[in-house]
């Protein structure tokens, strides 16, 4: 194989992956969100410190991410738990999933399951902002559009935004959102 042979298969295999990274764009808000989130110590970085904000994100996680944002990571949370089948004594999220159950961000599904290692939808994510800020009361409408309005109307999300309420969303997304939350006047 000569020199100029070997130069097109590196320049088809770099264009390659190139192309295998930019499916999904990190937004410069949702990047901005994230490293604020970092810096804040409140969104935790995989072993080797990065974001992966274009990953989608689970229910487990989210959980972990209000808990913390809340400040009660460390804290007990008073009131009655709830047994969702599906996540056990052992898993690493247990106890963050019991705070978000106590603390009213997660209601978990009425089958009595929890779903931890799902990736989470939109709607789930706004409900759990909402419920977040306090804001969930004289929702107008079903859920999730309820909440979606009333995130709407907080500034969470932008008035025009119409996003499909069962898309699974990013870390991104989450950061972006999260910080939308944090930023809410009261």
């Amino acid at each position: 194989m000569n020199k100029k042979s070997l130069i097109r298969i590196i320049s088809v295999v770099l264009m390659l992956n190139m192309l295998s990274f930019s499916t999904t764009a990190t937004t410069d808000n949702q990047l901005y969100a994230g490293n604020q989130l970092k810096i804040l110590g409140l969104m935790k970085g995989y072993n080797n410190g990065e974001l992966k904000l274009d990953n989608e994100i689970t229910r487990a996680e989210v959980a972990a991410l209000l808990v913390r944002t809340l400040g009660y990571s460390h804290k007990d949370v008073l009131g009655e738990g709830k047994y969702f089948s599906d996540v056990k004594a052992d898993y690493w999220a247990m106890d963050v999933i019991q705070k978000a159950y106590k603390l009213k961000l997660i209601v978990g599904d009425p089958g009595g399951t929890f779903r931890p290692a799902d990736k989470i939808s939109y709607g789930e994510v706004l409900t759990i902002m909402v419920n977040a800020l306090g804001k969930n009361n004289n929702l107008v409408g079903n859920w999730p559009i309820s909440y979606i309005n009333r995130a709407k109307e907080l500034g969470i999300i932008p008035k025009d935004t119409n996003e499909n309420p069962s898309r699974k969303v990013t870390r991104g997304e989450v950061a972006e959102m999260l910080w939308n939350t944090i930023l809410v006047k009261r």
